[in-house]
């Protein structure tokens, strides 16, 4: 008769783990029904394995995630009420949801699995909460997925400004329209589907440890900054190919 497989079994808990901690509807079923309710869908084994949990201390730290994750917390930066002002209040409008709403929907999604402080994740390095947060937003529907161009340029700050503290070592940027050249992450959007009312612009996002560049630019002049840093430069024109070195070497970009 083979031996339990120990390994697995510890898999199984931390991923039952995992859902109570973020996801609260799965928390409130248990703390409502016990860990042998239908609606848990946990075998026997793990059922006994999650009776001595205490409820009380399961819903505080639940909620603490979801502050942490609202406000700013260890891992998560200035969180979603800071990094997010703009698109919160936007979303608001447009579905109600108040930022522990959607706070709620946001821990418990796919998207936030990525997130680089998520303990059961293995999702290597992981990500930043900006740009999960982008992704969660970007994945559903309308109206929220609406917000979307106004969350990626939030997002996008929140990355360029995380890069140049010099903490990229420790998580990966995957943000979309973003990518690395010549060490520096270069982003640009030209936002031309957002709403009238945001303002928003065609920008360009620069960022390596210590450098954060944000701003107004053109498709040509982003496409021309990335070819020199990537080392691509030899077509440009001489004066352009000059210019354009001039301002990364202004920068600190190069």
């Amino acid at each position: 008769m083979p031996e339990p497989d120990g390994s697995a079994e510890h898999d199984r808990i931390l991923r039952v783990l995992d859902r109570l901690l973020y996801d609260k509807e799965t928390r409130t079923a248990f703390v409502e029904h016990g860990p042998h309710h239908p609606a848990l869908g946990l075998d026997p084994a793990l059922a006994a394995a999650f009776a001595q949990v205490d409820v009380r201390e399961l819903t505080l730290v639940g909620r603490n995630i979801r502050s942490e994750v609202v406000s700013g917390g260890t891992g998560t930066g200035p969180g979603l009420a800071r990094g997010f002002t703009r698109s919160l209040q936007a979303i608001r409008e447009r579905t109600g949801l108040t930022p522990n709403e959607l706070a709620e929907q946001f821990t418990a999604s796919v998207e936030f699995r990525h997130f680089r402080d998520v303990p059961f994740s293995a999702d290597g390095r992981g990500r930043l909460l900006p740009e999960c947060f982008h992704r969660f937003v970007a994945g559903s529907a309308e109206p929220l997925a609406g917000v979307e161009p106004l969350v990626h340029h939030e997002a996008a700050v929140g990355v360029a400004q995380a890069v140049a503290t010099g903490a990229e070592a420790t998580f990966d940027v995957g943000l979309a329209g973003f990518a690395a050249h010549g060490g520096v992450q270069c982003g640009f959007r030209e936002y031309g589907e957002a709403a009238v009312e945001w303002g928003l612009e065609p920008t360009l996002y620069l960022a390596a440890p210590g450098r954060c560049i944000i701003g107004r630019a053109t498709r040509p002049v982003f496409e021309g900054l990335v070819a020199v840093l990537a080392g691509r430069d030899g077509p440009l024109a001489p004066a352009t190919r000059a210019a354009l070195r001039d301002r990364l070497d202004h920068w600190g970009l190069r």
